[in-house]
């Protein structure tokens, strides 16, 4: 294990509301930001680079949030605290909490200390741009940037840090260590979708440990979010719709509703209902495969 460089996290920012906060002109519209969801006020959002690129790691109410730059992703848990950035495995960010348990900020699992052999609770999250996010759900909320100078402003890292390389080791080559997948969890399988950069947007559907899954990715906003194939007592097959608006670029077959990457339901017989997330996380390769070296890789049908 790779020790860490002192970095503090970030408790308990005070909150506000995206309409708000936009009319600062502090958050550029392709802000990279992770967006939670299903909570009250349909969700909410933070710009990485206004709030964790620097801490990596924020404590709150409405979640414990780890970035990890050099494995590209955030990662969403059930609200906690005292933890804080701890340094590397594998190439993985590995935070600690305040009874000194080591945890990966990717799979959430304790690898040392008290509480080993315990797993941290996912939430509903997904990475996407501000604009976009903006555009679906201006109400919701956000943390306060106050003047924008209370938090500092970390630009995202565009390489790997020496120390994640250095601690990355063997890497499974199924992949090239660097791409960009969604690793998904039902049913107690794992699996990982490769992204297909050539597509603006497109529908992913496969069975994961007997679950219908299917996978929205949409290019603009470079976002991968997983949804399950049934709403209820139905089964939906989804595909990705080329004339349907940005705001809801999936349908379904069985309805013909239209359906926002964040798997709400906006026009058609299912308008208003909410699809039902699966644990998912959008990163590199190498470093799923690292966490989850059992996992399968995925060669689903495009819908």
């Amino acid at each position: 294990m790779r020790n860490a460089i002192a970095i503090s996290p970030l408790t308990e920012p005070p909150c506000s509301y995206c309409a708000t906060q936009n009319r600062k002109n502090l958050i550029r519209a392709d802000d990279r930001v992770l967006a939670w969801l299903r909570a009250a006020h349909n969700g909410g959002a933070f710009p990485l680079r206004h709030f964790i690129a620097g801490p990596r790691v924020i404590n709150d109410t409405y979640g414990l949030f780890f970035y990890d730059p050099d494995g590209g992703y955030v990662t969403s848990y059930a609200k906690g605290y005292g933890y804080e950035f701890h340094g590397w495995r594998k190439g993985v960010m590995v935070v600690k909490g305040k009874d000194g348990t080591l945890w990966s900020a990717l799979s959430g699992h304790a690898i040392d200390g008290p509480q080993k052999g315990k797993r941290l609770q996912r939430t509903a999250s997904m990475l996407t741009e501000w604009g976009h996010w903006l555009m679906l759900h201006p109400e919701s909320t956000a943390y306060d940037l106050f003047d924008g100078k209370k938090y500092p402003n970390t630009e995202l890292a565009t390489e790997m840090s020496p120390q994640a390389r250095e601690s990355m080791g063997k890497v499974d080559p199924r992949l090239p260590p660097l791409r960009e997948i969604l690793g998904v969890e039902a049913g107690g399988g794992y699996k990982a979708f490769p992204l297909d950069e050539a597509k603006e947007r497109a529908c992913y559907t496969d069975l994961i440990g007997g679950v219908p899954v299917a996978v929205f990715w949409y290019r603009p906003t470079r976002t991968a979010v997983a949804w399950k194939g049934r709403l209820g007592e139905r089964t939906l097959t989804f595909y990705a719709s080329e004339s349907s608006p940005e705001t809801a670029p999936f349908k379904d077959k069985e309805t013909g509703t239209r359906w926002t990457l964040a798997g709400r339901g906006v026009d058609g017989p299912l308008k208003g209902q909410e699809l039902d997330w699966v644990e998912s996380v959008q990163c590199r390769w190498y470093a799923w495969a690292a966490e989850f070296p059992e996992t399968a890789l995925c060669t689903p049908s495009h819908q």
